[in-house]
């Protein structure tokens, strides 16, 4: 049973033009607190239910640098690596541990370091390390970097790794697939061949396939990926595409791409839309992404069908430290976890090769509470409101009311409530 968003009554929200209750919005801000007070519906008393309900823009969108910024890099790494570029990190041991992976400079190959989930500053690189080697026979050109690793069960990992140049034809920029058996330690190439090649010369990634991030959400796999439009003048314009695979092996790219770009109407000599990583939750896929013009800085972006995306009103959300600092001309490459509600910001600063980490804790959320009786409206015999969570199960008396509280404490920023369900459980 859907729950009418247009009906019952509200105080300081508003309907916006996607159909989504938000904060009303008065001088160019949002009200600090809102409330929505739906219709009585009747239900079926002898049946168990719960909500259902989809909300946006409650990720943060301002976050706090940690004051031992860089945390990781070359000092801590081996000696092999001379540039520690484009972490991604993996939640393992039982969620007790994290592993990082990363790319060192041109020829240095993959390496990883760990670290405890209840100290996410102090990581220590891992004696198998490199544990990826670049090709100087093959497409990678001796350039590999920006690692991107996933779990398939927890001992076969996958990564997915950019190569950077062919011998003889410049930058190649294409995607390589590697494999792990041993939970993330030992690697192998999965093929001689790039797993997801360039398209056409005048396609959305003509001119390159490269950098991804990967989920697993809906039944299938997503990758979004950076990918470079061929451009005679040489401009580099680049931006995000998408594709779809049932197994993680196979990919079928969306034939909409790109699906986050700049217009480059304005010619400029650089417009990058790179490097994201994408979250699912609850409903709503959310991505960091990173964008130069002409200097990187970290935005954000959220989604419904991962398709159609709409940038925060914060721009961006993580951008350089006062000078002088080892981050102080561009923050680029984030990479997220969430532990107890903490938006955890992985990072690279000047030069790429580098590691900083950021904490962000949300700014706006929308609250659900339900009451229910067996009267049709409400009086003295029905319950008091009741917080409700994702996960909880009710028992029906007949008839049920829902309230929704929006709240926000960035005048730029209102939630969104998207839809509520009463669903059998």
């Amino acid at each position: 049973m859907n729950i009418n968003l247009r009906g019952g009554n509200t105080r300081n929200l508003s309907i916006d033009d996607r159909g989504r209750l938000r904060l009303a919005r008065a001088d160019g801000v949002y009200r600090a607190h809102g409330e929505f007070l739906s219709d009585v519906y009747a239900i079926d008393s002898d049946s168990h239910w719960r909500l259902k309900w989809i909300t946006q823009w409650t990720a943060p969108q301002v976050y706090r640098k940690s004051p031992s910024n860089p945390i990781y890099g070359p000092s801590q790494s081996g000696d092999w690596d001379s540039w520690t570029n484009g972490v991604a990190i993996v939640p393992f041991d039982g969620g007790t541990r994290y592993r990082m992976y990363y790319s060192g400079a041109e020829g240095e190959g993959i390496g990883f370091a760990e670290a405890q989930i209840d100290d996410p500053l102090k990581w220590t690189e891992h004696p198998a390390s490199p544990v990826l080697l670049p090709r100087a026979d093959n497409w990678e050109g001796n350039k590999i970097n920006q690692p991107r690793v996933v779990k398939v069960t927890e001992d076969h990992w996958r990564m997915y790794y950019s190569g950077w140049g062919f011998p003889g034809q410049g930058t190649h920029w294409a995607m390589g697939l590697a494999e792990s058996f041993d939970g993330g330690v030992t690697w192998e190439r999965g093929s001689e061949d790039p797993v997801l090649e360039r398209g056409g010369q005048d396609s959305a990634d003509g001119a390159g396939v490269f950098v991804p991030t990967l989920i697993q959400a809906q039944g299938q796999w997503w990758m979004w990926y950076t990918a470079a439009r061929a451009n005679p003048k040489g401009y580099q314009n680049i931006h995000l595409c998408l594709a779809t695979s049932a197994d993680g092996a196979v990919w079928k790219k969306y034939p909409g791409n790109p699906v986050l770009t700049d217009d480059f109407s304005d010619g400029a000599p650089r417009s990058v839309t790179s490097r994201c990583c994408v979250r699912y939750d609850d409903g709503v896929f959310r991505m960091w992404y990173s964008f130069a013009k002409p200097d990187y800085r970290i935005h954000y972006a959220e989604s419904l069908d991962g398709i159609s995306w709409e940038r925060s009103p914060i721009s961006p959300v993580l951008g350089p430290s006062p000078k002088p600092a080892w981050d102080d001309t561009m923050v680029e490459y984030p990479e997220v976890q969430i532990v107890d509600g903490i938006f955890r910001l992985w990072f690279c600063g000047n030069g790429f090769g580098s590691v900083g980490y950021a904490e962000g804790c949300p700014q706006s959320e929308v609250l659900l509470s339900i009451r229910t009786g067996n009267s049709p409206v409400p009086d003295n015999s029905w319950s008091d409101w009741q917080r409700v969570n994702r996960a909880q199960v009710f028992a029906s008396r007949r008839h049920v009311q829902v309230r929704a509280e929006l709240s926000t404490e960035h005048a730029a920023i209102s939630p969104a409530l998207n839809e509520v369900h009463l669903v059998d459980s």
